[in-house]
């Protein structure tokens, strides 16, 4: 996966975080301006808000699209990806932000976060895109680890197998066809167990059934 998205952020960065944008031909005000849009979006839809006295979790956070909103929001942010040259560029697109921390991540935990040291973890259009689920699940499992009591993790993931069939898929750029863009989807009980695993539970989903499902999970 690291290979996979050094890549991606060589070919076209802003078109592989938000593949809404043209390929090749970023717009490049609607690309950072759609990270807030997108943040509202996804706390809106399980009713959570972030305080200003919150240290958050990013997980895929690329180069920076959503972590700019968040520390907006936060008091600090811990932002990793699997890719070194996303999170290169991620530095160098955010050099005013000084209340976040750039992770390279080993692509299967968070390591280098420590146990029970934030208030809430996001993950916004990242898990749809593993190939390999349990791997999504361990990530949900380690949200569980570094939440402190009575935090919250938030999650895009995608609950709709049919949507990573690779005859489904329009014409775009080849790496659309990659396993590791392809990715899986979750099943709700699956989410649920592996929340379990990390000392969470699941309180709220939303768009059950479809590739945009999210869940809000809190915990103990």
């Amino acid at each position: 996966m690291a290979r996979f998205w050094d890549e991606r952020a060589r070919e076209d960065p802003y078109f592989f975080i938000d593949d809404r944008l043209e390929y090749g031909r970023p717009d490049l005000e609607r690309f950072w301006a759609g990270g807030e849009d997108d943040l509202v979006v996804l706390l809106a839809s399980v009713g959570v808000s972030i305080g200003a006295d919150d240290d958050v979790v990013e997980i895929g956070c690329g180069i920076g699209r959503l972590t700019r909103p968040l520390t907006a929001r936060a008091r600090s942010v811990r932002a990793l990806d699997v890719s070194p040259r996303m999170i290169e560029l991620a530095r160098e697109h955010n050099q005013s932000l000084s209340s976040v921390e750039w992770i390279v991540g080993d692509g299967s935990s968070l390591s280098g976060i420590e146990d029970a040291s934030a208030d809430a973890c996001i993950s916004h259009v990242v898990l749809q895109h593993i190939p390999d689920p349990s791997v999504s699940l361990g990530y949900i499992r380690e949200m569980g680890r570094v939440l402190r009591p009575g935090g919250w993790a938030l999650f895009q993931f995608s609950n709709r197998p049919r949507a990573h069939r690779r005859r489904l898929l329009p014409r775009g750029p080849r790496a659309q066809r990659d396993r590791r863009w392809l990715g899986s989807a979750l099943s709700l009980a699956d989410v649920s167990a592996a929340a379990r695993s990390g000392g969470m539970e699941v309180t709220k989903t939303a768009g059950e059934g479809t590739q945009h499902c999210v869940a809000l999970t809190r915990r103990a």
